[in-house]
């Protein structure tokens, strides 16, 4: 028998538990015009609006490009807006718009929804538990990432 096992190693692990937040993320958000990506561009946004795109990347761990093509659709929704930074026009600048800023505050409630779901089979203590765990790692290992995260200066 072979000694690696899908139930008990950390890739298959995660990649599972992913598929089921996803699931969960699709039944909360259906008819939401909204990926779990763009809910995390709209986050950054409503405490640091007029970011430039390239940070905006950072600090959800994507690359640059593929941070632009989404900030292009959700900026053909009217949920962003950009502009050319005046001290480097080769920069874009990213603001949340008045409906980006409404369908955050719609989604922030489905997304306490989607975490709780996520969590749910576990006790209180366990939840704590995992959370500090899955901190640790992605805190230990981040500059192992193709897109390393950068995280937001406090205010």
């Amino acid at each position: 028998m072979a000694k690696y096992d899908l139930r008990k190693s950390p890739g298959p692990l995660i990649r599972r538990v992913h598929q089921i937040g996803a699931s969960i993320f699709a039944d909360e958000f259906k008819g939401k015009d909204l990926t779990p990506l763009q809910f995390s561009i709209l986050w950054i946004l409503t405490s640091h609006s007029g970011i430039d795109q390239g940070r905006l990347a950072q600090y959800i761990a994507l690359d640059r490009t593929t941070c632009s093509n989404i900030v292009v659709r959700m900026e053909k929704n009217g949920y962003v807006r950009r502009e050319v930074d005046a001290n480097n026009k080769r920069a874009k600048l990213v603001y949340i718009t008045e409906s980006g800023r409404k369908l955050f505050a719609e989604a922030e409630g489905l997304m306490d929804k989607v975490s709780k779901g996520i969590l749910q089979p576990l006790a209180s203590e366990e939840r704590k538990v995992l959370l500090k765990l899955l901190q640790k790692l992605a805190d230990s290992s981040n500059e192992l990432s193709r897109a390393p995260m950068r995280y937001l200066p406090s205010k």
